[in-house]
């Protein structure tokens, strides 16, 4: 393992992770140990607003199937 990603932040750490070579492979080592051991430095967290508002209309069609000749929708 790469003794570079012990010092990186979450955020760093995150970004690396979707590379397809060994410090790619090492960052996702390294996530996974830092949840192990339950390490958070809060460089990747996620802010939610909970006074923000919701779109509750969703926009459902429903799909309509082409069924072959003869065939008949039950």
């Amino acid at each position: 393992m790469t003794t570079l990603l012990l010092g990186t932040t979450d955020k760093q750490l995150a970004m690396l992770k979707s590379r397809q070579d060994t410090f790619g492979k090492d960052a996702r080592k390294e996530i996974k140990r830092r949840k192990m051991v339950g390490f958070w430095d809060g460089t990747n967290a996620v802010v939610v607003d909970s006074k923000e508002l919701i779109d509750a209309t969703l926009d459902v069609k429903e799909e309509e199937y082409v069924y072959a000749p003869g065939v008949t929708k039950t």
